[in-house]
């Protein structure tokens, strides 16, 4: 599929609009700004997008929690083919091609945008080493930009280390969500100086 005509959508979050085919980082601290990013689901959902819960199991159960309590049954909608839920694996390439063919299954099943958010296993076991997510984040800019689809990855910022916060969410993501704004992010740096550097 060729890449997805811009347009703006409301976010779902921080009262925000984003292009179709951007790459967002979503630091958060609280508990209250976790439920806020789910909101990006919850407004796809309401819209008839098809949605996209990656991470490791911790974090997507909680964001399948969140979504209960916001009145919708992840279950159902995972029969509908509405959601879709998915882990890590060991490769960062695998869940690259996992979460394509997800994105490709939506398309074709007619869903007018895709919804991706991402809760990173950093150090967990299961998957990739730190190195090989970080070229994952990197591919993911322009991977989402080859559907009618926006990404919305959470870095936790009281847990996650300095590391991966500046590697990881700064460094691979052109928008970043901190405090009250999104904004353009002025420490983004383009796949292939990115994958020379890492």
């Amino acid at each position: 599929m060729g890449p997805a005509a811009k347009s703006h959508i409301a976010l779902g979050a921080k009262d925000e609009t984003v292009d179709v085919g951007d790459h967002i980082a979503y630091v958060w601290e609280t508990p209250a700004e976790f439920i806020e990013a789910v909101g990006f689901l919850e407004r796809g959902v309401r819209d008839g997008d098809h949605c996209v819960v990656f991470g490791h199991d911790d974090a997507n159960a909680e964001v399948l929690r969140v979504l209960t309590k916001m009145g919708f049954d992840p279950g159902q909608l995972v029969r509908d083919a509405r959601l879709t839920v998915l882990g890590g694996r060991a490769q960062g390439d695998m869940m690259l091609e996992e979460i394509g063919a997800a994105f490709q299954r939506a398309t074709e099943g007619g869903a007018p945008l895709i919804r991706l958010l991402g809760n990173i296993g950093w150090s967990r076991p299961g998957w990739p080493e730190d190195r090989d997510i970080l070229a994952f984040e990197a591919k993911v800019t322009g991977a989402a930009k080859l559907f009618p689809s926006v990404v919305m990855c959470m870095y936790d910022a009281k847990s996650l280390s300095g590391n991966v916060m500046l590697h990881g969410c700064f460094e691979t993501h052109p928008l970043v969500i901190t405090g009250n704004l999104l904004r353009k992010n002025p420490y983004y740096v383009q796949i292939e100086e990115y994958l020379r550097r890492i």
